[in-house]
């Protein structure tokens, strides 16, 4: 099962990879006809693991590190037919520090809870919905929903609304609508809390079995808790989306993006991703985005992320998994200066019985920024899960 809930590499501490940005980075490529997988319609998975963080307070120059335990209980269904069908999945992963730094609390939660909606209403129009929400604290670089530095447990929400209609064989329309959000706990950070409301209109023309060209408008709001920093963004873009082969698709999208509060900015925006089924046995994604973002800090940011992972099941008990994702942001703020992000990961899933699995990991966090406060981290994990 595609989205099967097991205890991951580094699902207590890393997620993958990305930069904050007002419309994320979940709707990149994605496949508004999704074909759920009901061969395992309901699952239960338990473990728990130990591991070490090598710079558990992100320390420059005063690096201490902690070993950590951590437990992990997720749940995942399936339900449906080609009409109408719903995937629903929640994970809760607690962790506790045996010997915290100053600073840093011993005992931290993360909490996930999404749900995915389809219903073809008729040979021409279909709904989908898809939901996630995220108590946590790492910040998670696949949604992009975040600073690319941990700060503080957040709570994160995301929502997309979309109906797909084709108007005839060629010619098809997807209008959307995505909420999200980010709360962070503690009132020192106050000024990244937001709302954004992204509506989407995109017009597709099918020149081919594999190949639709597509138009789109975008226009987006986001409001600021505390900061005063609001702003409006528009989007003209062109794109294409393009299956290789029926194991390699491509989804890009690029064109201009105009920003106006506190001013007004015009900038190119490129946003893609990359799709490849090597085999039932791998897998590759590949993601980019370039792009202006107006938040944190109150002024004009260049965004850049990329990221690729991959998973290959190497045979019947062992599986891999590697990732390296980069971030990139340039402020004007303050004179100018460039926050970087470099994320690395590999993890293997090892079956010891039917049910019963071994698995760990390793990953590498390094940051840089012009006004000081690098740091690297390493986090070495080893776990045991259970399915049921």
């Amino acid at each position: 099962m595609k989205n099967k809930l097991i205890l991951s590499t580094t699902s207590a501490l890393v997620a993958l990879s990305a930069n904050a940005g007002a419309q994320g980075l979940l709707s990149i490529g994605r496949d508004y006809d999704i074909d759920f997988d009901r061969r395992i319609p309901f699952a239960v998975t338990a473990g728990a693991s130990i591991g070490l963080d090598t710079n558990a307070n992100l320390s420059p120059t005063n690096e201490e590190d902690s070993l950590y335990a951590s437990a992990n209980i997720g749940l995942a269904y399936n339900t449906g037919d080609r009409q109408i069908s719903s995937r629903y999945y929640a994970n809760y992963t607690p962790l506790y520090y045996f010997d915290p730094p100053v600073g840093v609390d011993d005992f931290l939660q993360n909490i996930r809870v999404g749900f995915d909606y389809r219903h073809r209403l008729s040979e021409r129009l279909t709904i989908t919905n898809s939901a996630y929400v995220a108590f946590e604290v790492e910040p998670n670089y696949n949604i992009g929903g975040t600073v690319a530095r941990r700060n503080d447990q957040y709570l994160y929400g995301y929502n997309n609304l979309a109906a797909a209609y084709s108007w005839d064989r060629r010619f098809s329309t997807v209008t959307s609508w995505t909420a999200s959000m980010i709360d962070y706990e503690e009132n020192v950070f106050d000024a990244q809390d937001s709302w954004t409301n992204t509506f989407s209109n995109e017009f597709r023309y099918a020149l081919s079995r594999t190949t639709t060209l597509a138009a789109t408008y975008r226009f987006s709001m986001t409001d600021y808790d505390s900061s005063g920093i609001d702003y409006d963004s528009h989007y003209f873009l062109g794109g294409v989306d393009r299956r290789i082969n029926p194991r390699f698709t491509g989804s890009f999208r690029a064109g201009v993006q105009t920003i106006d509060g506190g001013g007004s900015r015009t900038e190119p925006y490129f946003e893609g991703a990359l799709t490849y089924y090597v085999s039932k046995r791998s897998s590759a994604r590949w993601y980019g985005r370039y792009s202006m973002a107006d938040y944190n800090l109150g002024g004009d940011s260049d965004a850049t992320s990329a990221g690729l992972s991959a998973e290959h099941r190497f045979n019947s008990r062992l599986a891999g998994n590697a990732g390296i994702h980069y971030t990139s942001n340039s402020y004007d703020t303050f004179g100018g200066y460039d926050h970087d992000t470099l994320s690395l990961s590999l993890g293997f899933n090892y079956s010891l019985a039917k049910n019963v699995s071994l698995n760990g990991g390793y990953s590498f966090t390094t940051s840089d920024r012009s006004f000081g406060g690098d740091y690297d981290r390493n986090h070495l994990q080893l776990g045991i899960g259970a399915q049921f």
